[in-house]
């Protein structure tokens, strides 16, 4: 991708940082397969698996289970009606209207007198295919590279 807007910089990030977020990202990657679980217990079952015919069969646990279906199906029914019904509202509050009001372009002058630029050279940043602005603690651009 030659015009990512994602900023990846990794070797910018301390060691805390690093194994910090690859320590989140294990965590949830866990968390993602336990929620699997109930699934990958139904296709042992099916390849005859004698723990799962124990729990279920032996010592009734399927009973719980058929119990817990009808709650189930409850839950999925009430959030399916009501995430259908929060988009059909939406859909009708905001069918046919122009909500992004004041989206008027700016003029190349204006962004220039903006950034203390002058208007050849902004004109000359924009025809680039990748530059890098690097901006002071007020907010004005302090240096720019080319590529």
């Amino acid at each position: 991708m030659k015009n990512s807007l994602i900023i990846e910089r990794p070797e910018l990030q301390s060691m805390t940082q690093r194994y910090g977020w690859k320590s989140v990202t294990f965590a949830f990657w866990m968390f993602y397969v336990y929620l699997w679980v109930p699934l990958i217990t139904l296709v042992v079952w099916w390849v005859g698996v004698k723990l799962f015919h124990t729990n279920m069969i032996e010592l009734e646990g399927y009973k719980s289970l058929v119990d817990k279906l009808g709650v189930y199906s409850a839950v999925i029914l009430i959030i399916s009606m009501i995430l259908i019904g929060w988009a059909e509202i939406n859909r009708m509050r905001f069918k046919n209207r122009i909500r992004r009001l004041d989206n008027n372009e700016l003029s190349v002058a204006e962004v220039a007198e903006k950034y203390n630029l002058d208007t050849y050279h902004l004109t000359l940043l924009r025809q680039k295919k990748s530059i890098t602005v690097h901006f002071n603690e007020k907010g004005g651009i302090s240096e720019f590279n080319q590529y």
